[in-house]
């Protein structure tokens, strides 16, 4: 019996664990999963000795800036950045020129993909116009973002909806379609008011100030406390995206206690960025502002992403380029913030596995098993398993991992990340049995990437609600990879 792909001598993780073990690709599908002595050719074979192969990263948050942005990204540099990473599909954003707020615009954005993207990928709709959402839900998009907040680019007034008539009438509309909701939880109002009377009280209009400004706990907090409260009265399939205020944590574990269809995510780039690399980098390395020196926040962070209150850690992949930045270092309340994140997101993450603070099994699940269900795709995507699509990384733990900006595929240039020794990385991406990423050279082509169209998951009332969520999974306790032993099918 011969197959196109075997990958040998790796330690493989399956969604019942990592096992010692060979694994077979025939076509675009995971073909079995065998002992090491089982004879079996293949016409590539891939020597992973020493090393873990894990499904591909899946990423329901980039910015390809495409259209009307392309001057910073594009569907090319992007999916490039992003398969030289380990990830293997991302579902990207509706703040474009024109925005994607309906059936037209959504169709144009996706013509262009289809022919430039190298991974898989999908695209979130606005929500703002009430009779364009379930159109787009039947002419495929993956599912829906609202921004409640507003101001300069990247977050745009014509997608702003901060009012909570609003929301509801939105949420309302999308329930029925089945298909998830993104918010970009903020009050807005509240945050304006504080800034206005901290530069009343002589504070610099900096990016320190407007740091503190923006990631104040109750701007946040307030505006995640009216989202559940909206979607507990329409059923809405909702996600809270950059969920780093240790207050809101707190209301979005309540919500999954109670039963309510709610998932979480926080971006990378909140808990890692520290204040060091905001002083020597400035805006490059402004997450939207500063919280790693806040040891409470921090603790409620890393306790959610090992108890389940946080489902996902999503990347945000958000370019500017240096003119773009000199804007938001001249003017942080009107100027366009957010970085790079795509060839170095992974390795940031397993560079905290390395040390200690989360074990490769959790990391895992929330960057591959959960965002591929929070999709409806699990587990087509997000796992190794016989039968699903052959999106595999190879991971090399050892690696020695030194992010430049000269080292980078993103059309920006640049990485916030720059200067940093990092521990693990991926050596090699395979996209559907196809290797499209091998030591940090890209070898896909534009286009080979299919489109991931929405997958309804509707509400059973004899069952409950049919929830991607996984807060109720045991928490794994704190230990090193190297604790956690492989089976072997010798």
């Amino acid at each position: 019996m011969d197959v196109d792909v075997r990958i040998k001598n790796g330690v493989v993780h399956t969604p019942s664990g990592a096992v010692e073990a060979d694994l077979l690709v025939r076509g675009e599908r995971i073909f079995g999963i065998v002992s090491r002595d089982e004879e079996t050719r293949a016409a590539l074979e891939i020597d992973a000795t020493g090393k873990h192969v894990v499904p591909g990263v899946v990423d329901p948050h980039a910015h390809t800036r495409v259209p009307g942005y392309e001057y910073k990204e594009d569907y090319v540099t992007s999916s490039q950045a992003a398969a030289v990473g380990g990830i293997t599909a991302y579902v990207d954003m509706p703040n474009v020129e024109p925005p994607t707020d309906s059936v037209t615009t959504y169709e144009q954005k996706r013509r262009i993909a289809e022919e430039a993207c190298l991974i898989d990928w999908g695209h979130f709709v606005s929500g703002t116009k009430l009779d364009q959402i379930m159109p787009c839900a039947e002419a495929g998009a993956t599912g829906y973002k609202i921004f409640q907040v507003s101001g300069g680019y990247p977050h745009d007034p014509r997608l702003a909806m901060g009012e909570s008539e609003r929301i509801y009438a939105a949420f309302d509309a999308i329930a029925p379609t089945g298909l998830p909701c993104l918010v970009h939880p903020y009050n807005q109002p509240l945050m304006d008011l504080m800034s206005e009377r901290a530069l009343a009280a002589g504070r610099p209009r900096d990016i320190f100030t407007f740091s503190e400004m923006y990631t104040n706990n109750v701007v946040w907090s307030s505006a995640v406390a009216v989202l559940l409260e909206l979607q507990w009265e329409t059923g809405v399939r909702l996600q809270v995206l950059h969920s780093h205020s240790n207050r809101s944590l707190k209301l979005i574990k309540r919500a999954k206690a109670d039963g309510q269809r709610v998932t979480a995510a926080i971006d990378l780039k909140y808990f890692q960025l520290t204040a060091d690399e905001m002083s020597e980098q400035g805006a490059r390395a402004i997450p939207g502002g500063l919280i790693t020196d806040d040891p409470e926040r921090m603790a409620a962070i890393w306790e959610s992403l090992l108890d389940g209150t946080l489902d996902t850690i999503d990347s945000d992949h958000a370019p500017h380029t240096a003119e773009d930045l000199k804007r938001m270092h001249e003017d942080p309340w009107t100027g366009p913030f957010g970085s790079p994140q795509y060839e170095y997101m992974f390795s940031v993450v397993l560079n905290d596995v390395n040390a200690g603070k989360l074990p490769l099994s959790v990391a895992l699940r929330l960057l591959c098993e959960n965002p591929a269900r929070i999709l409806g795709i699990y587990p087509r995507k997000g796992a190794i398993q016989l039968g699903s699509d052959a999106d595999i990384v190879i991971v090399d733990l050892e690696r020695e991992v030194r992010p430049t900006d000269e080292e980078t595929y993103n059309k920006s240039g640049w990485t916030p990340y720059r200067g940093r020794s990092l521990k693990g990385g991926p050596i090699l991406t395979m996209l559907r049995g196809k290797v499209i990423a091998e030591n940090g050279k890209v070898l896909g082509k534009p286009g080979y990437g299919k489109y991931l169209p929405g997958v309804a998951q509707v509400a059973v009332p004899e069952q409950g609600y049919l929830s991607p969520g996984l807060a109720f999974q045991p928490r794994d306790p704190v230990r090193s990879p190297q604790a956690e032993p492989a089976l072997s099918l010798r």
